[in-house]
């Protein structure tokens, strides 16, 4: 009798242990899920495909939907109230080619518009010229129009040289931004603008498309990662989570 309680207990103990390790696993799936930003940057992206993500994103624990500014007041409308989803708006995409004034201009209306972050990309044509005054400038502008918002600076790593993009990097982050996205990095990339930024600002990876290479970004120092193809990555990570 005695021999089959000792058995009991141990059968519970052992499922017990299984739950917890379940539980364990799934906790830290969403908080990899939550380091995941859904991009919907794509001329072919209309407010049905962008209702029907920013639902799914916020049912997921998605950390960001980055949208263009002109489907901001959209998509707050569509995650509701309290959302799990954070909402960017993506200014000046790709290339960064208005002037600061313009930018600025945006950065405010998408504020007004209920937008939690935006995204503004570096003036690429300055950042070539080495006019490094102007794009510290620049990014202090941009950071005082977003007021109390985050404000992430993208840099398009495949028209600079390493020198030019460290550069860039270390004079964002000077100048206050939240966070740095690094468009067409690779890991090695992202860990030496880690280093030299010293802790100042985040770093967001992007084109992360599978569990590989999302981990491989975090790995190599990425806080945040982009990618289209974010819902399926998250329930690819929360059903591991589950079956394993």
């Amino acid at each position: 009798m005695q021999e089959a309680i000792g058995q009991t207990n141990l059968t519970n103990d052992d499922e017990q242990y299984k739950e917890f390790k379940r539980i364990k696993r799934l906790e830290e799936a969403k908080a990899s899920v939550a380091k995941i930003e859904c991009d919907c940057l794509s001329s072919f992206t209309d407010k049905i495909i962008l209702k029907e993500t920013c639902k799914t994103a916020n049912a997921l624990g998605i950390g960001a939907v980055v949208v263009f500014p002109s489907y901001v007041k959209a998509c707050v409308s569509y995650l509701g109230k309290d959302p799990q989803t954070a909402l960017i708006a993506a200014i000046s995409y790709p290339f960064g080619e208005e002037t600061t004034d313009v930018k600025v201009a945006a950065v405010k209306r998408a504020v007004k518009d209920g937008v939690d972050e935006v995204e503004v990309s570096a003036p690429m044509a300055f950042l070539k010229d080495g006019n490094w005054a102007y794009f510290k400038k620049e990014c202090k502008k941009i950071k005082k129009s977003a007021r109390m918002r985050a404000v992430r600076i993208v840099i398009n790593c495949s028209l600079l040289n390493e020198k030019e993009i460290l550069k860039a990097s270390v004079t964002a982050a000077d100048a206050g931004v939240n966070c740095l996205r690094l468009n067409f990095a690779d890991g090695e990339l992202i860990s030496k603008v880690k280093t030299a930024i010293k802790g100042k600002s985040l770093i967001k990876a992007e084109r992360a498309e599978n569990a590989a290479a999302f981990a491989n970004a975090c790995v190599m120092g990425a806080d945040t990662v982009s990618c289209t193809s974010a819902v399926e990555l998250a329930n690819y990570l929360l059903k591991q989570a589950e079956s394993n």
